[in-house]
């Protein structure tokens, strides 16, 4: 099938690329949401007009849709365009990161309903520790925000090898935060994976209550040819 993915240029997003070249489907474009607010409740936020250059990395064609980032208007506003870009990608499905949020799942099996289309969501339901070791296995990613008590400035811009991953493990079992940070407890940035890499410098701000992101400053990225049966 021909796939759209929703696209963050995270690493839920960018792994549920690479299952989906894995499972034989070809990447028909990319679709990246950008909310006018910082708080929307529906789409990522931090640094993602960078996801575009993953886009370019890649050569798969990628379309920023701007969205209202209001709770639920936010959803509609995606569906009116992604029913215009069906036009122009011709996907038979879309794509998402999810991995256990019922919010997001929800709104994009609708979505994908009102389209014709299915939803594949290879992430979902899935151990969340297992998810996160398998990613990092895989893919060189950044964290671009702390939000969750035990997540300091140190973390920051930090790229999460396999041993980082075991470190967010232990901690999210220590304070009770989703491994994976589903909840938005954190965020991240794709920095290298089978199908890009991608060099960043930028600078980090953290906050006396106890968070903080990574705001990307330069981003510089190397062309590599994909096929859509490329398997991590």
């Amino acid at each position: 099938m021909r796939v759209a993915v929703l696209y963050t240029g995270g690493k839920d997003s960018h792994y549920a690329l690479l299952k989906a070249l894995e499972e034989g489907h070809e990447a028909a474009c990319l679709i990246i949401a950008l909310p006018r607010r910082a708080d929307s409740y529906m789409f990522h936020t931090v640094n993602i007009r960078w996801s575009l250059i993953h886009g370019d990395a890649m050569g798969i064609p990628h379309f920023a849709v701007e969205v209202s980032g209001e709770k639920e208007r936010e959803v509609e506003e995606l569906g009116e365009l992604l029913a215009q870009l069906r036009r122009d990608c011709r996907f038979d499905a879309l794509v998402s990161g999810a991995v256990a949020s019922r919010y997001q799942k929800e709104r994009v099996d609708k979505l994908a309903k009102l389209l014709g289309v299915r939803h594949l969501a290879p992430h979902w339901g899935r151990d969340q520790e297992e998810l996160l070791r398998e990613e990092a296995a895989h893919m060189r990613f950044i964290i671009t925000a702390a939000m969750a008590m035990g997540l300091g400035p140190q973390w920051l811009g930090r790229a999460v090898t396999p041993d980082a991953a075991e470190e967010l493990i232990a901690l999210s079992r220590r304070y009770g935060f989703s491994p994976v940070g589903e909840g938005g407890e954190y965020e991240t940035y794709v920095v290298e994976s089978p199908l890009l890499r991608v060099e960043v410098s930028g600078t980090a701000h953290w906050h006396p209550s106890g968070w903080g992101y990574y705001e990307i400053k330069e981003a510089k990225a190397v062309r590599r040819e994909i096929r859509s049966s490329h398997a991590p």
